[in-house]
Order: C-alpha cells, then structure tokens, then sequence
C-alpha cells in the first residue's frame, strides 16, 4: 500500500503543473505571460467595438447600426458580448502588476479596472424609448431594466455609469502616460550619445512618443465626447469612446510587443542577500 502511495506521488509529482525553466529562462517565461496579458488588453481594446458592430449585424441580425455611445449595446442583443468583453479588460486591468503594488502603474490600473467594471455593471439609460415611457425604478418593471437600474432607478444609476465612464478614460491615459515615463531614462544613465550635442534621455524614444501621443489622444477624445460634433451617423459621444478605446489599445499593444517595464539600475539588497547565501556551500558554517 506504502508503494502504491508512492507511485501515485511520483506521477503527481511528474505533471507539468509547475515551471520547469531554470534560472533566467524562467524569468524570461513568467515576462513572456505578463506581456501577453498586455497583449490581449490592446486587442480587445480596438476589436471591441468592431465585434459589436459586426456581431450584431451579421450574427444576431439586427442590422448595421451604430449606436449614440459604446454603453447602448448594454441594452441591445450584443449584451452579453459587450458585458463580457468589458469585464475581461476590467479584470485584468485590476489584477495587472499586483506583483508591484507599490507602483503607480498598479494604481492607475486597479482604479481604471474598477471604472469599466463599474461602466458595465450600473448601466446607462434605455435608448429609443416613446415619450412617457415609465423609467427603471417604477412598477410594473418596465422591459430591458437590469436588477440595479430597477432598485436604484433609471437616472441614479446612469449618473454612477457616467462617473465610472470618465475616470476610466482618463486612468487611461494615465496609464499610457506611465508607458511613456518608463522609457525615460534615470539621471545617473543619460549619458552623451555619439555624435549628438545633448545627452540621451530616452530608452527607445520612439516609444516614449507612441505612448504620449497615445494618451494625449484619450484625453482629446474624452474632450470631444462632451463639446465634440457628431459626424455622419457617429454621435460626439461614440466618437470620442472609440477614440480613447482604440489610442489606449494602441498603446497597450506597443507596450505587449516591446519591454516597456524600465529596467533594475541596481541590484535590491533582498536579492544580494539571497543570491550571495544560495552561493555558499549548504556544508559550510
């Protein structure tokens, strides 16, 4: 029985549930999966709205029609699409660099994560109702009210969905703003580079600009959701949320391809210690 007990934890201990990379190739694995994570962020950002568009003309048949903001398919048949899609990029913006909570990459993340999550659980309001139609809140419940709209009613909880919806955007930005810093150089490295008067300041300096202008655009486009025209179809209000959506994906997925994270200039006294023990012999005193 002893053996048979054995057997089992050898073959438990055999699974690949574990990283079996050593040293620095480890290292390499776990930047790899941080790196997708930013990846998928940057994608779901831009195909987002594509994938309400489409899904609701050709999947659900319900016609090519762009609505007044990116909040309205809440209350269309693209719900659970645009529920799911919002709280995937709500989760992971929460959870991203939790490993560094202390930095403000984390902060502007989890309040960013807790905005959309916030965005998709308390709802705007109903569009295309008639004149007169009773609000969420009323009784009988009116159709297409969500359980939070009819306890809290209609206005309240629009007014929580808007609130949620400008600090996203604009955590947005700052989150592209912080993609930019991290390309710039600390004092004690911006040394003279060849040929060239001034010193070097930026890591790769082409992303530096990618990231600002990403985040100057976010907050551009939050601007032209509030005083912007409509064009075409396009409503001020989807145009400036597209905008901002795409420009934050943009920037996400620059950061996904590239490592942006800025590097260690100096080794933390935690790790010396550690690697200065796991180099002495375990048989000496």
């Amino acid at each position: 029985m002893a053996g048979l007990g054995e057997g089992i934890l050898d073959l438990l201990s055999r699974l690949n549930t574990h990283s079996r990379y050593p040293d620095t190739k480890r290292d390499e694995a776990y930047t790899s999966s941080y790196r997708f994570i930013r990846l998928v962020v940057g994608f779901l950002g831009i195909l987002l709205p594509i994938i309400l568009i489409i899904g609701e003309a050709f999947f659900l048949r319900g016609g090519v029609h762009v609505r007044g903001s990116l909040s309205e398919y809440y209350h269309t048949s693209m719900q659970d699409v645009f529920v799911g899609g919002l709280c995937v990029i709500g989760f992971l913006l929460a959870t991203y660099m939790a490993g560094e909570w202390r930095t403000w990459d984390f902060g502007a993340s989890l309040i960013a994560g807790i905005a959309v999550l916030g965005v998709v659980f308390f709802p705007t309001t109903r569009s295309g109702l008639p004149v007169g139609a009773p609000a969420c809140g009323s009784v009988p419940e009116p159709a297409g009210c969500s359980a939070i709209e009819q306890a809290l009613g209609e206005h309240q909880t629009a007014v929580i969905h808007a609130v949620c919806a400008i600090v996203f955007i604009l955590f947005l930005a700052v989150m592209s703003f912080l993609f930019a810093v991290s390309e710039v150089l600390p004092e004690k490295d911006r040394t003279r580079m060849k040929g060239r008067s001034g010193p070097g300041m930026f890591r790769r300096p082409g992303l530096f600009w990618t990231h600002s202008v990403c985040a100057l655009v976010i907050l551009a486009a939050g601007a032209w959701a509030f005083a912007g025209p409509g064009i075409w179809e396009l409503t001020r209000l989807y145009i400036g949320e597209v905008a901002s959506v795409w420009a934050f994906g943009v920037s996400w997925l620059v950061a996904g391809f590239y490592l942006t994270a800025p590097g260690r200039s100096e080794m933390s006294i935690e790790t010396m210690d550690f690697r200065g023990a796991a180099a002495v012999p375990s048989g000496n005193p």
